[in-house]
């Protein structure tokens, strides 16, 4: 009986444990692609907050990244971490962590001459339910929540 019940355990803390833990970029490509479409404001704190297009910035290739409107965008889906060379930086280091209902993004950008310039901010984004998205930024604080637009009613 108690290796019936050890076992039992077991499996329960497993499950458990296989739900709450990280996605990865294969499988939140898919989630994203459904929640792809018109969302309108439901709260905010900032004037990035405003009626979007939650779309893929290149439709031929969703690894590419993808933006809710003009102003919130998340670059390139890549594994992990990866840091770039870009003019008038030092390095820009991204880091993903994919979650089973969104994306966490931190960004730690430096320039080579003046290390005070440093900064370091993260913006995710999490898919609720009932159609809602839930978008944070760190630096400035932001916080908006959307709700996908009927689409029959309206377009973006």
């Amino acid at each position: 009986m108690k290796y019936l019940t050890l076992a039992l355990l077991t499996v329960a803390f497993t499950s458990a444990n296989a739900f709450s833990e990280p996605s990865n970029k294969t499988r939140f490509i898919p989630l994203l692609k459904s929640k792809l479409g018109a969302y309108e404001v439901v709260s905010a704190n900032s004037g990035l907050c405003v009626n979007s297009n939650l779309s893929l910035t290149d439709e031929s290739d969703a690894s590419a990244g993808f933006k809710l409107g003009k102003q919130i965008i998340f670059g390139s889906l890549h594994n992990g971490t990866r840091t770039i060379k870009k003019p008038n930086f030092c390095f820009i280091t991204s880091t993903l962590k994919y979650k089973s209902d969104g994306l966490e993004n931190g960004l730690r950008m430096s320039r080579c001459e003046d290390a005070i310039n440093e900064k370091t901010i993260s913006q995710s984004i999490q898919f609720l339910a009932d159609n809602t998205l839930k978008y944070t930024l760190s630096k400035p604080s932001v916080e908006c929540t959307f709700k996908k637009a009927d689409e029959s009613k309206q377009s973006i």
